[in-house]
């Protein structure tokens, strides 16, 4: 940046300053710089002009210091947040990273849970064959032993009378053969 030199008149007296700055931004200091010396003048005492010119240095002083300070504590905040939000950031992508295997997760047992519910429903189907099967069985075990009951009671209100083979040359029919020794007789 070029360096310039713009004249400022401080109480009476004219002062060179050599600056990259612009002009009205070194007149605006030197309106405050004069603003401060006058108001150390209006304390009440009687002070010449080199003592309100030290009074002000030593506001601008102090109000340096609180503005470094100030200006230090705001780096320091500003440092914790940036902190802060790089934390927050690796913690965010954390849970973006949880967030996409839950989903994953779900989408998974989703299918699963729609696999099993085909599941379910081809063994309902397969339950409701099997009973229908299982009670035209039934009916049918059912029927035949009716039937069974029916034809003993016909054959014994008829006089039902067992009938024996023999054989023509003595010896006993093989059915009589495997009764006996069915029941141990020989």
């Amino acid at each position: 940046m070029e360096k310039r030199r713009v004249a400022v008149q401080i109480e009476g007296r004219n002062y060179v300053v050599i600056t990259t700055e612009d002009k009205s931004y070194v007149l605006g200091v030197a309106g405050e710089v004069t603003d401060s010396i006058r108001h150390a003048a209006q304390s009440g005492r009687n002070l010449d002009t080199r003592d309100c010119a030290v009074l002000a240095a030593l506001d601008f002083c102090d109000d340096r210091h609180k503005a470094e300070r100030r200006n230090k504590q705001l780096v320091d905040k500003a440092d914790q947040i940036i902190r802060q939000s790089a934390d927050l950031a690796k913690q965010c992508k954390e849970y973006k990273t949880k967030l996409a295997d839950a989903i994953n997760e779900n989408t998974h047992l989703t299918k699963r849970i729609m696999a099993l519910e085909e599941q379910l429903r081809v063994m309902l189907r397969e339950n409701e064959s099997l009973k229908k099967n299982t009670e035209s069985a039934k009916n049918d075990s059912e029927k035949k032993f009716e039937k069974a009951v029916r034809d003993r009671k016909a054959e014994q209100l008829m006089g039902y009378v067992p009938m024996r083979q023999y054989s023509l040359f003595g010896e006993e029919a093989p059915a009589d053969k495997a009764k006996k020794k069915k029941n141990g007789k020989n």
